[in-house]
């Protein structure tokens, strides 16, 4: 404060003589003071106890520096946003806008990520062209939260994507074309093996495929089991299974069920060692209007969900907790916190807490399942009072090539 008052009162006497270069590093003297003023100055000093001496040049470079220094300082300190209005910002901001914001800087980045839908594993609805090699991803939470992912590098000349697992979209093999994975969010994408024997049909993937501890599971036309694991080459023969309708990882091995023949199987690859226990069917497997069952992991407890036709509204889902003990299904009315999204018919179930995600808690999402909304691309099912909601389309969405393989994904970037 003292240098600041010092060079006030140096421009004050000395302005007319001393030209300051605009950054403040040099200073040119135009004219010298003549003597007089400087004795004027002197005689000035001598009556006025409070005068301050005269300031040499290199001085007052220096406090324009500090002087200059100071502003900068402040106004830096005005340009930084608080991290409580950023987090007010990005709540009101869909997932392409948070990414944006996310590139700004470290600090920004470290908050975007508790707001991105896509890293807070929020299931997304997509759905693939099946001759364009590109695919829709669609918010449940924000209706006009869309992504279009073009991915022209698949060598192959369809890009129907029959089933999801782990983040990330499967096809199925033919004499043409071998097994093809695709992450849509990190663009990475795998062929898997051509080599003889093949598998002609996805079963299961127990983790994203670039954990060296996935396991990948196909079978052929006869049912005989086969096994993939990263950096194989070719596919490994199991032997055979039981038939079966859904299939689950659950704590390091595969559980399957079979209605007909209660049949619950409990196997681990590589090599092949399975047990099997008859657990009663919980309903009567032989009336028609029993539409799917699938096998899902929810809470550390295995569940069987049940949809069925119903007389009086377009669909009605029971759910059944496994007893392994006792070897008996447990009717379970509520999924309390939870949320289960399910692709029918490709007995696909991803369980997710609602409060973490921002979905409607106790509600199974679901897409490829008859309805009485032939334009909804998904349904809601409600467990509290059992009733069912559509959700229109997509924006200038065309079902005759996005209407087939609506799938659910759950975000990885790995």
């Amino acid at each position: 404060m003292e240098e600041m008052i010092v060079n006030k009162a140096f421009a004050n006497v000395m302005d007319e003589n001393i030209t300051t270069v605009d950054d403040g590093v040099t200073i040119e003297m135009a004219n010298r003071t003549p003597p007089d003023q400087m004795t004027n100055y002197e005689h000035q000093q001598d009556f006025d106890t409070n005068a301050l001496p005269p300031i040499s040049p290199k001085l007052a470079v220096a406090t324009d520096k500090n002087h200059k220094r100071e502003n900068n300082d402040n106004a830096e300190k005005i340009r930084y946003i608080s991290i409580d209005i950023v987090e007010s910002i990005l709540t009101q901001m869909n997932s392409k806008d948070i990414m944006r914001v996310g590139a700004v800087c470290k600090d920004w980045r470290a908050i975007s990520v508790r707001f991105d839908r896509i890293k807070r594993k929020i299931p997304w609805l997509i759905t693939t062209n099946v001759w364009k090699a590109t695919c829709r991803l669609q918010s449940v939470v924000d209706n006009e939260d869309t992504f279009k992912v073009k991915f022209p590098w698949i060598p192959t000349s369809r890009t129907l994507f029959y089933n999801c697992s782990n983040g990330w979209l499967v096809t199925e093999p033919d004499h043409y074309n071998p097994m093809i994975l695709l992450n849509p969010f990190s663009s990475v994408w795998l062929q898997l093996p051509a080599f003889k024997p093949m598998p002609n049909s996805f079963i299961y993937m127990s983790s994203a495929p670039t954990d060296p501890n996935c396991i990948l599971l196909a079978r052929d036309y006869i049912n005989l089991l086969y096994v993939w694991r990263p950096g194989d080459e070719s596919w490994t023969l199991q032997g055979m299974l039981e038939p079966f309708e859904t299939i689950i990882s659950f704590k390091g091995q595969f559980y399957t069920w079979n209605r007909w023949s209660w049949c619950l199987t409990i196997f681990q690859v590589l090599p092949l060692r399975l047990k099997k226990l008859v657990v009663p069917c919980p309903f009567n497997s032989h009336i028609s209007r029993v539409h799917n069952v699938s096998l899902v992991e929810s809470c550390g407890n295995i569940l069987l969900v049940c949809i069925m036709k119903h007389a009086l509204q377009p669909v009605a889902i029971f759910l059944f907790q496994l007893d392994l003990e006792n070897k008996v299904w447990i009717k379970k009315d509520s999924l309390g916190d939870q949320t289960l999204f399910m692709a029918i018919p490709r007995n696909q179930v991803i369980s997710v807490s609602a409060s973490e995600v921002g979905c409607s808690a106790n509600c199974i999402y679901l897409t490829g399942v008859w309805q009485s909304f032939p334009l909804g691309e998904f349904s809601v099912y409600n467990m509290n009072n059992h009733t069912i909601k559509s959700f229109s389309t997509f924006v200038g969405h065309n079902q005759r090539r996005y209407g087939c393989n609506r799938l659910w994904i759950t975000p990885s970037l790995s």
